[in-house]
């Protein structure tokens, strides 16, 4: 009996302390937490293992990473130490060299809609790339806090709209409405998940992040994976294998004279 008493007291304290973690946030406590915890750098290197599935073609390749906070990405696509192609990105520019076929792009971000009914910039990419906040809608928007499957969840719909709107959604309704969805976890208050649906446009993109560890104190997401369905399917998997920050890097990027241009 007595071992009895004790395993129920180790369990009630155990569901309690669950419980104080993960008790109610709201959407300014939950966003003050976010920004407290978002992996901050000013250099940053890293090395990836990328898997990219478009409409069931697959490729394989590792990824070199360069990073400025804020200021620029550089990014060098590689299969067995042989560059295929060569990104710069910045605020408002992206140039692009294809090795392979002998082009490139000197352009702006509207490539990206224009071409392939994405819409990127800078800020976006940066912050998909080490697992912070992304924010598709007005600054004004105001989140709504709930939680679900052990997880917070700050959202632009209350939950018991967004249950009413996916209902809909699955009886065949279409809907104009576009909502963002961030999932947050308790331990750390890092997102482990993060939904885009623009059902006006027939778009959406998801992104999830696992494997946390610590990079100069601050936790980061070595397990990325992204979906984007925007009239193709694109599902792409990051596995990053070094992340260093603090050490200034350089961006070397020229087009050969022999490249072609691709459309803008």
């Amino acid at each position: 009996d007595q071992i009895v008493k004790k395993h129920d007291s180790t369990l009630t304290q155990s569901n309690q302390e669950i419980k104080q973690r993960f008790d109610y946030k709201s959407s300014k406590t939950l966003l003050k937490l976010l920004d407290e915890n978002e992996f901050s750098y000013r250099w940053l290197s890293t090395k990836i293992n990328a898997t990219v599935n478009i409409d069931e073609k697959v490729n394989e390749f590792n990824v070199f990473v360069r990073a400025r906070k804020d200021s620029a990405l550089w990014m060098s696509f590689q299969l067995f130490g042989i560059e295929g192609a060569r990104l710069l990105a910045t605020a408002d520019s992206v140039k692009f060299i294809d090795r392979v076929n002998h082009k490139y792009f000197n352009g702006d971000y509207s490539f990206f809609m224009n071409n392939f009914n994405v819409e990127f910039d800078f800020n976006l990419i940066e912050a998909l790339l080490i697992g912070n906040a992304i924010e598709f809608f007005r600054d004004d928007e105001k989140l709504r806090s709930f939680r679900e499957e052990e997880k917070y969840i700050l959202s632009t719909v209350r939950k018991r709209k967004l249950k009413k709107m996916l209902n809909r959604i699955e009886s065949g309704d279409t809907l104009n409405n576009a909502i963002q969805r961030m999932y947050l976890s308790p331990d750390h208050f890092k997102i482990t998940n993060n939904k885009i649906e623009d059902f006006q446009n027939n778009r959406s993109f998801k992104a999830e992040y696992s494997n946390f560890q610590q990079v100069d104190s601050l936790l980061f997401p070595f397990v990325q994976k992204f979906e984007l369905l925007a009239g193709k399917k694109i599902d792409v998997t990051l596995t990053y294998q070094k992340v260093e920050s603090g050490k200034v890097q350089a961006f070397p990027f020229s087009i050969p004279a022999k490249y072609e241009p691709v459309g803008k």
